[in-house]
């Protein structure tokens, strides 16, 4: 099988030093009514900018919608970076989501 990423490199050469989530509190992307998918516009920058696969585009009438694959979701917040319509935030718990 393939290693998962190093998630500190990424981060590092990015110049992203932000603390890893607490595991107590573990924390979710969650996709807003905002987003371009959602509104029929092409747009993946949050699958492209997230480094373990967790957002995922499912094929649906009137376009490809993003889904939040929770067990993979490490809480980064590279996908709420990357958003151009802001639709994306972390959630405190999977509930949200």
């Amino acid at each position: 099988m393939d290693e998962p990423p190093d998630l500190k490199r990424r981060s590092f050469l990015l110049g992203k030093f932000a603390a890893a989530p607490q595991p107590d509190e573990p924390s979710f992307a969650v996709i807003g009514q905002a987003c371009f998918a959602l509104r029929g516009i092409a747009c993946m920058s949050c699958r492209d900018a997230c480094p373990t696969g967790a957002v995922r585009f499912e094929l649906a009438v009137g376009g490809a919608r993003p889904r939040i694959m929770t067990d993979t979701c490490t809480g980064c917040g590279d996908c709420t970076q990357s958003c151009p319509a802001d639709a994306i935030r972390l959630s405190a718990s999977e509930a949200a989501s």
